[in-house]
């Protein structure tokens, strides 16, 4: 013999039903089956609201109460029920229509009329669906639940078990192939109609599968079994094949929607397994609940999480040490059924703090108030202080007390996406740990979460780009190139949520900017206003949020403070802020590490060379740079190269701007500030102090021809001075030699400037637009270490800043 129990989703209308008689069909010839069902779905709730709209006086309930009535005759005819069953049910709802009159007079409800109404839904649907089984020729027997399962003192919660079981083995020897039950009712010890609370009807099924001894449970509803997380809010939860009791009683206490919490007492006291299915997938395995788990397991089994908590505390010098403070405190709570889900109290003993529903918070504030009132009087006890629009979140495994590391996983996690915890607790058996966060932050705070502890999702990453000229378009490529790739093999999800350029910019409402993203800014993008951007990008509220900026602005440079401060990591090539003033840079590098999230620019120098990692990795290991020679402008070094080749100079530049390599204002490269600010970071991340006015700066053209406003007019002050250019050429071929824009570091002094090289020299044969960057460091002093390789160009760029991209979404 087994119980099935089939919820409102399950019954709601013919064609479920249709189903449900198919599922329980399938098991006629092989065993007896009891079935407990719901009021069909929705039917309890109407229900409930028309109590609502008769205790204020409102008539409309008289209307809804017609509606229901209408639709359960319709579901008589449509399901093909014959008898007498139209009276029945006109003659129930006459009887709820007389209570609801009742309530409308009075303007007030006893709990006896508030369970004959309520559980009306329970009664109806059973008494049709048994109808429709007999119909369907499936040997069916009813048993009204009231009159087998009793409640204690009223209370429908309060199983007298004794009493029930007794009532139930009259049952055991009768004859049927299905025993149908109505779940949610029961009755007290005068034969009064009770309730055994909202979700009952798996409660009913529990109490019959342990009451006449059956071998297994199965609950049915819309979902396949328990998930890792609830789906609404986690769309890579997955299903949880086993699971151990105590697991599923952590989850379903602290909001997993799929089994009410008192399901599981008479199941777990008699070891009685049960399954979870899915009658709209009836053949998928769901999730069976017994006392062995199975051995192939996660140490985390699963996340629930409680919206609508509020924490309360209570602190003063009058609760330190005081022998009975918290009996006091939680007899008062208890005193008027305020339910605590969770507790936790300061070492110092200075304050208690406790998890309440928000609906009890006022409540609780007068009963405390009222218990403490001589002791606030005094000032040894403050007034309650509550905190509003707070969610619990419950990690549970049974597992977790062996494992070490599990908090630290789950605080590292929430610290990079700038969540707060507000108040914590872990059971004693270890295998619950519980805290409180903003309910805002709920649906990142799961996520975030479900993707550390369960290797078979993938973490998803939200790009916000700024600047989408050149180098972010190739980026954008990269991007949806290797999108498959990444989650497949890395596990990554990369989403572009918002771009914007200098005119315009863009906020997806999807995960689908990617696709045609240039149609979406030019058709449906606004002005851009970086302000408006930031403020945005914070708003989003998700997890794994980087911020890319591919421009050259100070402008959004100046954010990047505030962009840290929101937890939002910063992948840049723009190198004004690695370069601004030194305190500058420093206030932007503790602002990351302060959020513990990451600021990278790797390709401030160099492009997509390893530059500024090598340098890290060789500081963080003990090593010590000390000095640095570099060719960074891969644009100088181009146009050196053709120019060496028999281009004249300023045909050389003209073929450098033509094919990108040169910043949109040439005279930044051509001035030599480019490479200062290059060789600025470089001595930086090296661990040295440098300011701008300490480097000696030689542009590498004279003065006079960066004195323009426009690439025209520079190009023609080149043209005036070819002369001048021309004699390089000279003294190139005279001395032999090359010459190259070096930026160069040591003993704390620094210079960039043009310098001949000689053939011996390591940076005489750089082809094309390559940098080569020479460090002289305590490991590597007789034999420099070189890192040579394409500096300039969108493509390296654009690899330079996805690399970062794909090391801070690995981090």
């Amino acid at each position: 013999m087994k119980v099935l129990k089939f919820g409102g989703s399950s019954v709601a209308n013919a064609d479920n039903c249709n189903r449900v008689k198919e599922i329980v069909k399938k098991n006629q010839k092989s065993c007896k089956q009891v079935v407990v069902v719901s009021a069909f779905g929705g039917v309890t709730d109407e229900l409930e609201r028309c109590i609502s709209l008769a205790s204020t006086r409102n008539k409309e309930y008289k209307s809804v109460l017609e509606v229901l009535k209408q639709r359960h005759q319709e579901m008589i005819q449509q399901l093909g029920v014959s008898g007498n069953l139209n009276e029945k049910i006109n003659a129930k709802f006459e009887e709820i229509s007389e209570l609801l009159q009742g309530i409308y007079l009075l303007e007030d409800i006893s709990e006896k009329v508030r369970s004959i109404v309520m559980g009306s839904g329970e009664l109806l649907s059973s008494a049709i669906i048994s109808e429709f089984f007999n119909n369907a020729g499936l040997q069916t027997a009813y048993f009204d639940s009231r009159e087998y399962i009793k409640t204690q003192n009223g209370k429908g919660v309060y199983l007298n078990a004794k009493q029930t079981n007794l009532n139930l083995e009259s049952i055991k020897e009768k004859e049927f192939e299905v025993a149908l039950f109505p779940g949610f009712v029961a009755s007290g010890a005068k034969g009064e109609m009770t309730l055994l609370g909202r979700g009952g009807s798996d409660y009913t099924a529990s109490i019959l599968a342990a009451g006449l001894g059956c071998s297994e449970l199965e609950i049915w509803t819309d979902v396949s079994g328990m998930y890792t997380a609830d789906p609404r809010f986690v769309s890579q939860a997955l299903p949880i094949e086993r699971m151990s009791f105590q697991e599923a009683i952590e989850l379903s206490h602290f909001g997993a929607k799929v089994i009410y919490p008192p399901t599981l007492i008479p199941v777990v006291q008699n070891q009685i397994d049960v399954r979870i299915k899915n009658t709209f997938e009836p053949d998928d395995e769901g999730t069976l609940i017994s006392k062995t788990p199975g051995e192939v397991r996660s140490v985390v089994r699963g996340l629930s999480s409680v919206n609508d908590i509020n924490l309360f505390t209570l602190s003063g010098s009058g609760v330190i040490g005081i022998s009975g403070f918290a009996s006091r405190f939680f007899t008062s709570l208890a005193h008027r059924k305020i339910n605590v889900v969770l507790i936790t109290q300061a070492s110092s003993e200075h304050s208690i703090s406790v998890g309440i529903h928000k609906d009890d918070t006022e409540l609780a504030v007068e009963a405390l108030c009222e218990e403490f009132e001589m002791e606030i009087r005094m000032n040894l006890v403050n007034e309650p202080l509550i905190e509003e629009n707070l969610s619990i979140v419950a990690i549970v495994g049974e597992d977790m007390g062996f494992t070490p590391g599990i908090s630290g996983k789950v605080f590292s996690v929430l610290g990079k996406n700038g969540v707060n915890i507000r108040a914590m607790a872990q059971g004693g058996n270890e295998m619950n740990l519980t805290f409180m966060v903003r309910t805002k932050d709920i649906k990142k705070v799961l996520n975030v979460i479900h993707e550390e502890f369960f290797d078979t999702t993938y973490k998803k990453v939200n790009l916000y780009i700024a600047g989408l000229g050149n180098v972010g378009g190739k980026l954008l490529e990269f991007i949806e190139n290797q999108y498959e790739h990444l989650l497949e093999e890395k596990g990554l999800q990369l989403i572009v949520r918002a771009v914007t350029n200098s005119r315009k910019m863009y906020f997806a409402e999807d995960e689908k900017l990617l696709e045609n993203w240039e149609e979406k800014l030019n058709k449906d993008g606004v002005q851009a206003d970086l302000q408006e951007f930031v403020r945005l990008m914070d708003q989003s509220n998700l997890r794994n949020r980087i911020f890319v900026d591919i421009t050259a602005s100070d402008k959004v440079s100046e954010v990047y403070e505030q962009i840290l401060n929101s937890t939002v990591a910063i992948v840049a090539c723009n190198k004004i802020a690695a370069s601004s003033d030194y305190s500058n840079y420093n206030k932007i590098k503790d602002a990351a590490k302060k959020h513990n999230v990451e600021f990278m620019f790797e390709s401030n120098v160099g492009a997509g060379l390893p530059v500024i990692s090598t340098i890290n990795s060789l500081v963080n290991t003990g090593d010590e740079i000390v000095g640095i020679d570099a060719v960074v402008s891969g644009s100088l070094n181009f146009i050196m190269n053709e120019f060496n080749k028999g281009r004249s100079f300023v045909e050389a530049v003209k073929m450098a701007m033509e094919q990108g390599f040169t910043e949109p204002d040439p005279k930044i490269d051509l001035s030599g500030m480019d490479v200062l600010r290059k060789l600025l970071i470089l001595s930086r991340e090296a661990g040295y102090q440098l300011e701008e006015n300490e480097v000696e700066h030689q542009p590498m053209i004279p003065e006079s021809c960066l004195q323009g406003n426009s690439a025209d007019e520079l190009l023609k002050d080149l043209e005036a001075n070819n002369d001048y250019f021309e004699a390089w050429r000279e003294v190139m071929k005279e001395k032999n030699v090359r010459f190259r824009y070096i930026a160069s570091f040591k003993d704390g002094k620094a210079n960039v400037s043009l310098k001949e090289v000689s053939p011996d020299h390591p940076f005489y044969d750089i082809h094309g637009k390559d940098n080569v960057i020479s460090l002289n460091t305590k490991w590597y002093d007789d034999q420099p270490l070189i890192i040579k390789g394409a500096g300039a160009g969108a493509e390296v760029t654009a690899s330079g800043i996805f690399g970062d991209i794909i090391r801070v979404s690995r981090n």
